[in-house]
């Protein structure tokens, strides 16, 4: 499949971004026959990105280019597709793109963004028809879905080649019709975190407990049956009998938990300043970074 022609003219990609999540799906996108420019504004990290990106292209047998370029209006000009991949804020991301859409007058323009509004990030974009959501998981090469969002702007037309591309990639791409914050996985992921540190908040049970019950039961399973089919594997009548026993105790907060607040005051960060729920010694992060990709690369297709 990734031999094949490219989709819908595409030939030649432009990453704006050249972090841990732009330089890998620079490196998606020569793996699939993309000539790729891998641009961003520090450009000391230019060609560490078009390494990365062209190791992981290295293994396809008809694998595009990576260039780097410290030139914005050089690296969109030729492009048919851009996606940007810098920093998850609304006004960096619509700023970047009011310019890439005055470079560039005919590219499908992508925002690579986990929760903030396409419509938005579009706003100021000249034919924000142009503009597409799409949020790539991390890592972003071995994440099968990638989520391509419709803007109130968006036409059909870009969500079809932009669809068509990532499918081409060996994704498995899923149209959300609708421009809502956190889209789909994100809505339902945190919605089982903001339940998670309540029952930790609120003293249920401590923070080991909720991870390792939802590894060793909802955890099992999610991968092989999703909440849509287990509620109808198990039966619609059970389902709202469950609901009405347990969703009025459950947390209805709008805003992020106020444990939260307190932690991030004292300094508990997570896995970046050693500890947040849990102990992070030097070294555990990259230890479950590891076990992370292997676990999800074991359950890949081959």
């Amino acid at each position: 499949m990734l031999n094949e022609a490219l989709p819908g003219e595409i030939r030649f990609a432009t990453v704006v971004g050249a972090g841990l999540m732009g330089r890998r799906i620079a490196g998606v996108l020569a793996r699939g026959g993309a000539d790729v420019i891998v641009h961003d504004a520090r450009v000391e990290s230019i060609d560490e990105a078009v390494e990365v990106a062209r190791a992981m292209a290295a293994d396809s047998t008809n694998p595009g280019t990576v260039t780097g370029s410290d030139d914005l209006a050089v690296a969109v000009a030729n492009a048919d597709y851009i996606t940007e991949a810098i920093i998850e804020d609304v006004e960096a991301k619509a700023s970047l793109i009011e310019i890439i859409s005055a470079l560039n007058d005919h590219a499908i323009i992508a925002t690579n963004t986990s929760v903030l509004p396409v419509t938005s990030i579009a706003a100021r974009a000249t034919n924000p028809e142009r503009v597409v959501g799409t949020h790539w998981w991390n890592p972003p090469d071995l994440i099968p879905i990638v989520e391509v969002v419709k803007g109130e702007h968006t036409s059909i037309t870009v969500m079809q080649r932009t669809v068509a591309l990532l499918e081409h990639l060996g994704k498995l791409a899923v149209w959300v019709e609708r421009d809502v914050p956190g889209f789909v996985g994100n809505r339902l992921q945190h919605a089982l975190w903001r339940e998670a540190i309540a029952l930790v908040s609120e003293g249920v049970c401590d923070a080991e407990t909720v991870d390792l019950v939802c590894r060793n039961t909802i955890g099992l399973r999610l991968a092989q049956m999703g909440p849509i089919e287990t509620a109808d594997y198990v039966g619609l009548d059970l389902t709202r009998a469950i609901h009405d026993a347990v969703l009025p105790s459950l947390n209805t907060d709008g805003v992020a938990n106020p444990l939260l607040t307190t932690m991030i005051e004292r300094g508990d960060l997570g896995a970046k300043s050693g500890r947040g729920f849990i102990e992070w010694p030097a070294g555990r992060r990259e230890e479950r970074a590891a076990a992370l990709a292997a676990h999800v690369s074991s359950q890949l297709p081959t």
